[in-house]
């Protein structure tokens, strides 16, 4: 079984929401999430929403969850 973390998500379509994905072996997220995650923890709650993106892994220093996911919107 994978270990899994939630990463809460800043911007995008499921903003102020937490993602549940897996770590690797240093306990890391991946570093970017796309659509297929998205769909598999939210499905279609996601049916009106500006999919055209992805949310990439960034550090945080504090208190708190070490990383969030900021939307990163499609170019």
């Amino acid at each position: 079984m994978w270990e899994k973390v939630d990463v809460p998500c800043v911007g995008g379509p499921v903003d102020g929401r937490s993602l549940l994905v897996p770590v690797d072996e240093d306990g890391v997220p991946p570093n970017v999430t796309d659509q297929n995650w998205l769909w598999v923890g939210f499905g279609g709650e996601l049916l009106d929403a500006d999919m055209a993106g992805v949310y990439e892994l960034e550090p945080v220093a504090g208190t708190g969850p070490p990383w969030i996911y900021v939307w990163a919107p499609g170019r």
